[in-house]
């Protein structure tokens, strides 16, 4: 007995000139799809880099403090509660400034130089190892220990006109400037990327913090409170236990989230509270429905166009379900043909954008199933829609 006939790979693939201009309409959404969802997580991820680089089961945080651009602290009173529960090896308090800090320019020209631009300022503990900071040195973190010292950040926004600068000049180490209006030193650099709210990040020593970024006024202490409060496991420590018995210990006042919560909090309000999930979620739906339409067109396309085939077939005994079963497997070959090259040019976008914005677009296997699935979704509902024209065929039209 002779195999079965591949119907649908038939009717797709005998014209190969017009079965590639299906493939690149259905690659089209795909691309169009794939890479609104990478901006939109690319700027998403771009602020949490700060959470995601700390070396930390735990953290504290005001539950007033929607996002880390907003001010509002834990207590000192806190902090040192904290290091008397059980399980905590080390309670680290952690300073962050957006609104008043801004770095000078360091161009020598004295016309640059008499510019400012914001800049996120991270006070810690040299001591504590606090964070992950690709690019860096253990010399260059040492060197926080000496006031007035700071590590810049060689992913900071590009200068639009100075190829190989930064908008805040050629940062490098050695370079002296001012933060604040004080001069400071920069000892070396790491790698982390700027976000919605600033154009790059210097970390300090909890000490050059207090002194240059906030120092005491109107008998404000600086240090009274923390912005957010790292806590580290002792050896042994089972998170969840220790993570309820912090929020116990400190009440209603103080948020205890494990890293990635607190991840997942600073995502949903900049998805919420800013146009970043409206715009970018608004192409990804824009992307589903065009490729919706174009698989639709193709696949009813090809059913007029073998309409007494399909007749025929129904003639002969063949049901409705084997004949809607056709049409639906052409809408996965479509699918899978469109997927693979709209995908290829999706991920090579991704490596063009980050490199030219420097925004940190990654196709991970979660957002690669994601993009998958809707390419899935998207040409079998045309299928199902397509199918409708199948059952209407009488077999009297082959005649």
């Amino acid at each position: 007995m002779p195999p079965p006939v591949p119907l649908a790979l038939k009717n797709l693939t005998h014209d190969k000139v017009r079965f590639a201009l299906f493939a690149a309409g259905i690659g089209f959404a795909v691309v169009l799809m794939g890479v609104q969802y990478g901006i939109m997580n690319a700027m998403l991820d771009s602020n949490t880099v700060l959470i995601r680089q700390m070396k930390c089961e735990l953290v504290l945080v005001n539950p007033n403090r929607a996002s880390l651009m907003f001010p509002a602290g834990v207590s000192q009173r806190r902090v040192e509660q904290a290091k008397g529960v059980d399980g905590v090896g080390r309670a680290v308090p952690v300073y962050v400034e957006y609104q008043s800090a801004e770095l000078r320019h360091t161009a020598r020209d004295p016309r640059d130089r008499t510019n400012t631009r914001r800049v996120r300022v991270v006070g810690i503990d040299p001591a504590a190892d606090l964070l992950d900071l690709p690019g860096s040195t253990a010399a260059d973190r040492a060197a926080l220990g000496t006031p007035g010292t700071a590590l810049y950040d060689r992913m900071s926004r590009a200068h639009p006109t100075r190829p190989g600068e930064s908008v805040f000049g050629k940062l490098e180490p050695g370079a002296r400037t001012e933060l604040a209006g004080q001069k400071i030193t920069l000892v070396g650099g790491f790698e982390m990327g700027f976000d919605f709210g600033t154009d790059g990040t210097l970390v300090v020593s909890d000490r050059t913090f207090v002194q240059v970024v906030r120092p005491a006024s109107f008998g404000f202490n600086p240090t009274a409170e923390a912005d957010l409060v790292a806590i580290q496991l002792a050896p042994g420590a089972h998170r969840d236990t220790v993570k309820a018995a912090l929020a116990a210990k400190l009440g209603g006042d103080v948020l205890v989230l494990t890293r990635d919560e607190l991840v997942a909090r600073e995502k949903a309000f900049w998805w919420t509270n800013t146009p970043i999930g409206f715009a970018f979620g608004a192409g990804v739906v824009l992307g589903f429905v065009v490729g919706t339409v174009i698989c639709y067109q193709i696949l009813a396309s090809d059913v007029a166009d073998h309409l007494p085939e399909y007749a025929t077939l129904k003639a002969i005994g063949y049901t409705n379900r084997y004949l809607s079963w056709v049409v639906l497997q052409e809408a996965l070959i479509l699918a899978a043909a469109g997927f693979v090259p709209g995908m290829a040019v999706t991920y090579g976008t991704y490596l063009i954008l980050t490199e030219l914005t420097g925004l940190p677009m990654v196709l991970t296997p979660g957002r690669f199933g994601l993009i998958l699935g809707l390419t899935l979704v998207m040409c079998v509902a045309s299928g199902l829609m397509a199918v409708r024209k199948v059952k209407k065929v009488d077999p009297a039209d082959v005649f």
